[in-house]
């Protein structure tokens, strides 16, 4: 059988759903001629649907380089490297398929999620409008500008594009669902009433229902209609849980790990290795507990630069699962202290793009709380601000959002109420192990006490005090989490106990707060 035809029978077998069968052919190609390209990037984008972007990203690294002219090949590489945040090479491939197709809509808007990313938001506002210019009546075009809008703050635009886009496709679902979430719902409208309608389609896929289900939650929620809220909440839930794996006891099992390795034996292994960069803020925390408003806060001022949830740190998992073929950080004194440093100084040689001059660089990722007693063993001058809110306000805002697969613990208020409270055992181990290495910061104080809780703040990152950072809320710059929404907003207090609207309801969280 001829190359050509293996390969084709390899992509009949995957897009026959036998993926496996699909992987033996393209290897079987690969044995006889590793510089095969079809056979390269047949595999390569067969891991990626298979959501195993680090043996995707060499067999198609190989494929460009073997046929660097295939725009196809140079564009899904530069998307596939954005996936994984390895940003400058990412550019690189995308810049190169807009060379090799000027004319192309998709390479222009690529690049846009590309400067998105990066910050560099009025770059991705130049390749929009070329986008728009080579397909000015593209529904995907117009949904990508509200959403670059939605970033840069621009409410009216943002609607604007997304109204454009159910002009065009009336059963586009993003659509409907950005619609909800830009503003706050003072009434009952057209919008709601379809996605009402939609939820109840026969047929909807399960996913798409979901996902409904919590703008539905959002939309009742701002009606003050709690019942009806918590009960599409509660729908989309379960939903979500049918396909969830979590498991508490695996949870228990890793946060005693992080405590067993990531303690004061690691901080004497590293002190003669440490990194005396005083330029990395960690701010973290349970998500939803104000950590993207002290992050805005902070990027405020002019000295400081906000990155955003990055996921940097991931140099270390790689250094120590290199050197101990074991899950991280399980033996991580084994692993010798200046590759731990080395691993220091790659997480802050990235953290540092596009920050320029900035004394301060922010690092914004609230499951970073798993990894302090790491970064004060590599890194002691680096500041760690650890945010803290109500419980049940907390654990409410979790419950009422959309989290990913890693994030397994939302949809259970039981699981819920359990994992928070191994968060704050946790928080309590690093206090212990760490006295006053950690600053403290509560949500309920910074939105009572502005002022003075943003001097403290800036006092011990060693910034002085600067107007911009009360005026946050007119700050432009790209926040991409579920709280990008309040951070356009001055300080209000009304997340303040708001989880009396839904006490009836949240019977197993108060319990398993106890």
């Amino acid at each position: 059988m001829q190359y050509s035809e293996k390969i084709q029978a390899g992509l009949n077998f995957q897009n026959g759903g036998k993926p496996q069968e699909a992987e033996r052919i393209f290897r079987e190609v690969l044995a006889e001629n590793s510089e095969h390209y079809a056979a390269n990037y047949a595999l390569g984008m067969l891991y990626h649907s298979g959501g195993r972007n680090d043996l995707a990203i060499p067999l198609i690294k190989k494929s460009v380089e073997i046929q660097p002219d295939i725009f196809a090949g140079v564009i899904n590489l530069g998307m596939i490297l954005r996936d994984e945040e390895l940003l400058e090479e990412s550019q690189l491939n995308l810049e190169k398929a807009l060379a090799l197709q000027p004319d192309s809509a998709l390479a222009h808007v690529t690049l846009v999620l590309l400067y998105i990313d990066r910050g560099e938001l009025d770059l991705a506002l130049e390749e929009m409008q070329e986008g728009l210019k080579l397909k000015p009546d593209d529904p995907m075009t117009y949904s990508r500008l509200g959403m670059l809008h939605q970033v840069r703050g621009d409410t009216d635009a943002a609607v604007s594009c997304f109204r454009k886009v159910i002009e065009r496709v009336p059963e586009d679902l993003n659509a409907h669902r950005s619609l909800a979430f830009l503003n706050r719902q003072t009434e009952y409208d057209e919008n709601t009433e379809w996605l009402e309608t939609a939820i109840s389609k026969p047929g909807l896929a399960d996913k798409d229902r979901m996902l409904i289900g919590y703008t539905l939650g959002k939309v009742f929620d701002d009606l003050a209609q709690y019942d009806k809220a918590f009960g599409y909440l509660l729908k989309a839930h379960q939903i979500q849980l049918q396909s969830s794996d979590f498991s508490i006891n695996q949870q228990i099992i890793s946060f005693e790990r992080h405590k067993k390795e990531l303690n004061r034996s690691l901080l004497s292994h590293c002190k003669d290795h440490v990194i005396n960069d005083s330029t990395p803020v960690f701010v973290l925390g349970m998500p939803r507990s104000g950590t993207s408003l002290v992050e805005q806060i902070l990027a405020s001022h002019p000295r400081a630069y906000g990155a955003g949830e990055v996921e940097h740190l991931r140099y270390f998992a790689v250094a120590v699962e290199k050197f101990t073929r074991k899950p991280f950080p399980l033996d991580i004194c084994t692993v010798p202290p200046d590759h731990l440093r080395d691993a220091g100084l790659a997480y802050i040689k990235n953290l540092k793009l596009n920050a320029g001059p900035a004394l301060r660089v922010i690092d914004k990722l609230p499951h970073n709380f798993l990894r302090v007693g790491l970064i004060a063993a590599v890194m002691p001058r680096a500041k760690i601000i650890l945010c803290e809110r109500n419980p049940m306000d907390n654990c409410l805002s979790i419950y009422q959002h959309f989290f990913g697969p890693a994030h397994g613990y939302a949809s259970d208020l039981s699981a819920l109420g359990h994992y928070y409270t191994l968060f704050q055992d946790l928080m309590d181990w690093w206090e212990e192990i760490l006295p006053g290495h950690m600053y403290r910061v509560s949500y309920e104080h910074l939105v009572s006490d502005t002022e003075n809780q943003v001097r403290k703040l800036l006092d011990y990152c060693e910034l002085p005090f600067h107007k911009n950072c009360l005026s946050f809320h007119k700050t432009q710059r790209q926040v991409k989490t579920p709280s990008e929404a309040q951070v356009r907003q001055p300080i209000y207090q009304s997340s303040i106990g708001r989880w009396k609207n839904y006490q009836k309801h949240l019977g197993p969280l108060k319990k398993a707060l106890g």
